[in-house]
């Protein structure tokens, strides 16, 4: 019966909850490392080196991340969530994104949860 209720609960965890969170990149050959805080009412704030260097408000559905952030002339950019390692790692498929910068930067990254 337990093992039923556990399975249960894992089967309604949505995209959006595993996604909640704080993630990082190790660091890069120069040593910068990215971090996103990606929060439950809908926004997120980016960082480079602890730095802030971006925000903005992001949906979920059907594991792509939909977002506007104050960058790139407020262009919205969706992007596939590829969860792996148990959920712990993430990367970023582009579905659309017409920020080239943006795009190049989401495309290389992969990031793990920081607990």
């Amino acid at each position: 019966m337990i093992f039923s209720i556990v399975v249960s609960a894992l089967a309604f965890t949505t995209t959006r909850d595993k996604l909640i969170g704080r993630w990082q990149t190790k660091p890069s050959v120069n040593g910068n490392v990215t971090g996103i805080v990606i929060k439950a009412d809908s926004s997120f704030e980016g960082f480079v080196n602890k730095k802030p260097f971006t925000s903005g408000h992001y949906t979920v559905a059907d594991s792509l991340f939909s977002f506007v952030d104050n960058g790139c002339d407020g262009k919205r950019a969706v992007y596939k969530l590829i969860f792996f390692s148990n959920d712990d790692s993430l990367r970023f498929e582009p579905v659309t994104d017409s920020c080239v910068e943006r795009k190049r930067g989401m495309s290389q990254l992969v990031m793990g949860r920081i607990r």
